[in-house]
């Protein structure tokens, strides 16, 4: 489908992300669904996690939970003009003069058992370096990959919205890979008042990039058009990361990084009747740590 404004019927985006305009999605969900959310997999770096990321997509693949994930699936750290470049941290297989395009088709090769439940694949800062520094996508040619595996993937921007919609309700998620700095003290939280701030619309806010991972609900006050005062809840959620901290050497130990608290959210989506003050179906948020 191409990149248009016009809003899908409910049963023509069931299951499956579409994209509306350029930075905003709707995903069509009558009845609800499990997610699997995450950032900075950093796939291809050699302190990546690959055994807790391949037992994460097979519990999703079990459960047929939809995985979305909000940047940084690359580290692609180690070419041309990259200042972060270490060969220490460059895997085995790599280690040739087709770097760039071994990793592209080494993730897609992997990823392809999760061709049916890999939905959206984000921007992340080390995909948007690659692009400036090399002039090519490669979030575009790795969904072009898993396209010809059968997947409905689609490849995101850095920062956007996804409209869940559901029968007689629908839910707004917020994503933004991340900015700022590592925020050693405050693990980013203090950021949460401004967000909430600059997406007031938003039920759920998910951003990535610090590597930090914590889940903070907050409850906001909302009136409708007929004065019916509502209390509803607005989670905010730092997805963590899969690339472990190497204490020896390298960018991260130096600029004074943390080691992270590895793995993502799952995110569960459930529909609830409210018959006080008024009968009207309200979406259910549950969220649980991917451990």
């Amino acid at each position: 489908m191409q990149k248009g404004h016009r809003t899908p019927s409910l049963s023509e985006s069931s299951g499956r992300v579409i994209q509306h305009g350029s930075t905003t999605y709707w995903y069509g969900l009558p009845k609800g669904g499990k997610f699997l959310v995450i950032s900075d997999v950093h796939f291809d770096s050699a302190k990546c996690d690959r055994d807790l990321l391949t037992k994460h997509l097979n519990q999703a693949l079990a459960d047929n939970a939809g995985v979305l994930i909000f940047g940084d699936w690359f580290d692609l750290m180690q070419g041309m003009y990259d200042p972060r470049r270490s060969y220490s941290g460059l895997r085995p297989e790599y280690k040739s003069i087709t770097y760039l395009d071994d990793v592209i088709l080494d993730s897609a090769e992997y990823l392809k058992k999760y061709a049916q439940i890999i939905k959206f694949i984000g921007r992340g800062n080390h995909e948007t370096n690659i692009e400036k520094r090399l002039s090519t996508s490669p979030i575009d040619r790795l969904v072009q990959e898993l396209k010809h595996a059968g997947s409905e993937v689609v490849p995101g921007s850095y920062s956007g919205w996804i409209k869940f919609q559901m029968v007689k309700a629908s839910l707004m998620l917020h994503f933004h890979h991340g900015y700022g700095g590592n925020a050693p003290r405050s693990k980013g939280m203090l950021n949460a008042d401004i967000d909430q701030k600059e997406w007031p619309d938003a039920d759920i806010i998910v951003s990535g990039h610090t590597h930090q991972k914590w889940h903070l609900p907050v409850t906001v006050e909302r009136i409708t058009t007929n004065l019916h005062v509502q209390e509803r809840s607005v989670h905010h959620l730092k997805l963590g990361s899969y690339k472990k901290l190497d204490r020896f050497a390298g960018w991260e130990v130096e600029k004074g990084f943390q080691q992270p608290r590895l793995g993502g959210w799952w995110m569960e989506i459930t529909l609830q009747r409210l018959c006080n003050p008024v009968d009207k179906i309200l979406p259910v948020v549950i969220i649980t740590e991917a451990i």
